[in-house]
């Protein structure tokens, strides 16, 4: 079964380039072949730019294309206009995953799809810093040394306001949410801790959700998923 992906590569004057990618596009098969063979501007712009990729061979980087296909491109105006594009192209793709190369640390991130609401929320909080920026345009680097991973548990771990809230957080979701199935719920947990690694701020709004808060969000996670 084709595990399609969309690769993307944003460049200093906001010019976007999308190129398909049909089979294995999963991050232990793709991920690793753009992350071992293209993890620089010149080559991630590059790849970007293929238009269509039937396979990377994660090994060697090397391509197999069986047909040809100029890249989806698109003039960004700002963060809210890429957000909004992304989601569009990752949607229009039907793309499990969306690979968009962070200039700043020559790395790329990726993204699992599932769902546009999903998507949204998650490239929301995310794109600033794979871009590496507050606002497009602006000349403020951010620090991308460290991995979200790292940032987000020195977060919880140097901040104990925040690990209680997140532990709140985290026990009303199962609390509330005891009669759903086991499974949807912790992956729906799963999903809010990679909300929150993006953007903590998120936190301030579910601290305060009551059960109905919960069951609609849940419900909201569960159908963005059965839409994907």
């Amino acid at each position: 079964m084709a595990t399609r992906a969309a690769i993307i590569y944003i460049d200093g004057k906001g010019k976007m380039s999308a190129t398909y990618n049909h089979y294995d596009g999963y991050p232990e098969n793709l991920g690793k072949g753009l992350n071992n063979h293209y993890s620089d501007d010149f080559n991630a712009q590059k790849i970007a730019s293929e238009g269509y990729i039937s396979y990377m061979d994660p090994e060697t980087g090397e391509i197999d294309k069986k047909t040809h296909s100029d890249p989806e491109t698109y003039i960004i105006d700002d963060l809210d206009d890429a957000v909004g594009k992304i989601n569009g192209v990752v949607q229009g793709m039907g793309a499990s995953y969306v690979y968009i190369y962070a200039p700043y640390n020559d790395n790329w991130v990726n993204i699992r799809n599932q769902g546009s609401n999903t998507m949204l929320r998650t490239l929301n909080g995310l794109l600033p810093d794979i871009l590496g920026m507050s606002h497009m345009g602006s000349e403020d680097d951010v620090d991308m040394n460290e991995s979200y991973e790292i940032k987000w548990q020195n977060f919880i771990n140097e901040n104990d306001d925040a690990k209680v809230r997140w532990e709140k957080i985290r026990d009303n979701a199962y609390r509330m949410l005891k009669q759903e199935d086991g499974r949807q719920v912790n992956d729906y947990v799963d999903a809010l801790e990679r909300q929150f690694k993006f953007k903590p701020s998120d936190m301030d709004m579910f601290i305060e959700f009551d059960r109905e808060d919960w069951k609609a969000d849940f419900d909201d996670y569960i159908s963005d998923k059965m839409d994907f």
